[in-house]
């Protein structure tokens, strides 16, 4: 996304990881204009939901894309690579 716009101010897991309440342990890593973080759980998950929460505090007015670069799910020894999602959109208002 672009800095100038709005900066991350946190990244939570999302409603998938916590479903069942078992704890989620995160690693983030938030610089301008990227966020790179590592969930993990002492067991897996199944179901459905958003995987991250991120949160942006607008830094002027305008609007940008969000770009999700890539995502891992690892299970086991096992890492997969599915799609990321499609660019979504943020817009800060006055």
């Amino acid at each position: 996304w672009d800095e100038a716009l709005a900066e991350i101010s946190e990244v939570a897991p999302g409603s998938l990881l916590i479903l069942d309440g078992a704890p989620v342990a995160a690693s983030r890593t938030l610089e301008a204009g990227r966020a790179r973080v590592r969930f993990s759980r002492p067991t897996g998950t199944q179901g459905s939901g958003a995987v991250a929460t991120l949160t942006f505090r607008g830094l002027r007015e305008g609007t940008g894309t969000v770009v999700v670069e890539s995502v891992a799910v690892g299970v086991g020894g096992a890492t997969s690579r599915p799609s990321p999602p499609p660019p979504g959109r943020i817009v800060v208002a006055p």
